[in-house]
């Protein structure tokens, strides 16, 4: 649909338009939207990264390089818009509940139960967020909210409009509170949501959930081919009636002496029908090519009983069956292997108030991305860090080789005079991944690599000397963008080079440098992303003949521009309400 010019309508044109337009009938959900400070900042300022070369470490060169980012997730959501566009498989997040128990800050103040803008704020903050994070999953990618009663039909409607309806692919219910809440003053609330939506649906898939040893136990027969159990063939209950499935009742014919199947008659045979106890007529559980095709990988099987024949199908059994959307289990509980697994990790009583159970989360991840190796995982609300501790325990079960990126403010933690990131979830990755102790007891570190940014602020782009200077301050986001992290050389104001095992990436600030930049990257024989410093967004190809191993050239900073000029055109856009 063409967009309409107002620009040039008369007053009495507008105003019948507006009348109009209110005559519509409207679906969804429609808020007060709040002005947040953190994105008004992006009116004059852009966010970038700063490399924290002292707080990243290392325990194997080899492993999978990890990135932590302390900062406001809205800005460190821009930068990945950046670095990661389609780039994340699942993103797993666990805001603030806005449950007004100053749990959450809204422009630096405590949202409490009695603001009446209590819920226009936290869509307002939510939107915006979810927005940008859309923008980073993979055209299979998949998002997972968690949420509580306080804010789970708002976060519903919110999340079918960002990413629509028919892309919603589960609600689960996970009981994360077996005790229930006693504060309550009706029912004792004892789970919490997780919605779960797909980039798009039509293209993404999950796993399914291993079976447990008592499932494995009933299938306790076994031939050449699995272990199987046999099912009756015969259906009862609902939709089991030659009205309600009429391509499914039919006569089968079998031979005893020879143990011949068919759907034909033929010599020799008895004829069978799907009758039950009472004399009623049923109906199989498949229609009749599809019995012929059981037959021929033998997977039927007729016994005997009294006068006539029960006929059976043999299910074989599979790795996993579907996971269910209620999720009851001891090890979700969110004190035992929440609050007082993390009080063990970082050896400090009530650390962090309600952190997720490692293992709600390890199994949800687990359905999403078990047979993916090689995700990427985000998280921009990771609190204590327990996706990030999930995704190194995943990777342990199987050797695989995920990527968590982390995105943490360093806010107090509620009053209690730590701070979120450098006290919280900073120091619980770096225990699980280099080795903690806990009660004399050694446990032992599960490896990898660590990159920890903050996120700042540069002035927006109003002259040439500005691009200049957020070129100077973008490094840290194209290595990130091109995860080359190790250093090979640093010519300060005119070059740098970095590298990963299989490429390098050249930045070269200065136009006069190029030349010197050329020298140093040919000793190297790694294919090399080149990023040039441009007023525009052109470069002169011949500047770069002759370098052999070169695979594109990218003008800065009109490269990282060109995302923050439609990031915030869209996010300020006026909303159809």
């Amino acid at each position: 649909m063409q967009k309409k010019d107002y620009h040039g309508w008369s007053k009495d044109k507008l105003i019948h338009e507006y009348k109009e337009l209110l005559k519509r009938k409207k679906f969804g959900i429609v808020w007060e939207d709040r002005i947040e400070e953190v994105a008004e900042q992006c009116k004059s300022f852009l966010p970038v990264l700063k490399d924290e070369t002292t707080k990243s470490f290392s325990t194997d060169k080899s492993g999978i390089n990890h990135v932590f980012i302390e900062g406001d997730n809205y800005h460190a959501l821009s930068v990945l818009n950046y670095t990661h566009k389609k780039k994340i498989d699942v993103i797993f997040i666990d805001p603030p509940y806005n449950t007004g128990n100053r749990s959450w800050r809204y422009n630096n103040d405590y949202v409490e139960k009695e603001d009446r803008f209590r819920h226009s704020k936290w869509l307002s903050f939510m939107s915006k967020r979810l927005r940008l994070a859309r923008n980073l999953l993979t055209d299979k990618g998949i998002i997972v909210v968690t949420i509580d009663d306080y804010e789970l039909f708002t976060l519903g409607l919110l999340m079918d409009e960002i990413f629509f309806e028919n892309n919603k692919i589960g609600v689960l219910v996970v009981e994360s509170n077996p005790r229930g809440r006693t504060t309550n003053k009706f029912f004792a609330t004892s789970h919490e949501y997780c919605l779960i939506y797909a980039k798009n649906a039509n293209v993404a898939s999950i796993e399914n959930v291993p079976l447990t040893e008592e499932q494995k136990g009933l299938f306790n027969l076994e031939d050449d081919i699995s272990s199987y159990r046999l099912l009756p063939f015969r259906r009862s209950g609902g939709l089991s009636t030659p009205e309600e499935r009429p391509n499914s009742h039919y006569p089968i014919f079998y031979c005893e002496n020879t143990g011949k199947i068919d759907i034909a008659p033929f010599k020799g045979a008895s004829k069978i029908l799907p009758i039950d106890s009472s004399g009623r007529k049923r109906v199989w559980r498949q229609t009749r090519p599809s019995l012929m095709d059981a037959v021929e990988r033998g997977d039927m099987v007729i016994k005997k009983n009294g006068k006539g024949y029960v006929v059976y199908m043999k299910d074989r059994i599979k790795e996993g069956r579907k996971a269910k959307t209620v999720w009851i289990n001891p090890k979700y509980d969110a004190s035992s292997h929440g609050t007082i697994l993390l009080d063990k990790i970082l050896d400090r009583r009530k650390a962090f108030d309600y952190p997720k159970s490692l293992y709600a989360v390890l199994d949800i991840l687990s359905v999403l991305i078990a047979n993916n190796k090689n995700a990427i995982i985000l998280d921009f609300f990771a609190g204590s860090g327990t996706t990030g501790h999930a995704v190194l325990e995943l990777n342990k079960r199987d050797e695989g080789k995920r990527q968590f990126i982390l995105c943490t403010d360093n806010q107090d933690n509620n009053g209690s005079g730590t701070k979120i990131a450098s006290d919280i979830c900073y120091p619980r990755i770096k225990r699980i991944m280099t080795g903690y102790s806990v009660g004399g007891k050694k446990i032992a570190g599960l490896g990898d690599n660590l990159k920890y940014y903050s996120g700042e602020l540069v002035g927006n782009i109003r002259t040439d000397n500005d691009k200049r200077v957020l070129t100077s301050r973008s490094l840290a986001m194209l290595c990130l963008a091109e995860a080359t992290f190790d250093e090979v050389v640093i010519k300060k104001g005119l070059f740098a080079i970095y590298e990963n095992q299989k490429q390098m990436t050249g930045i070269v600030f200065d136009e006069d440098a190029i030349s010197d930049f050329k020298i140093e990257a040919k000793k190297h024989k790694k294919p090399i992303v080149v990023y040039v410093f441009s007023y525009d967004h052109t470069y002169n190809e011949e500047d770069f003949e002759g370098l052999n191993s070169l695979k594109i050239v990218k003008p800065i900073p009109e490269v990282i521009l060109n995302v923050y000029r439609k990031i915030y055109k869209d996010l300020y856009r006026p909303r159809n309400l």
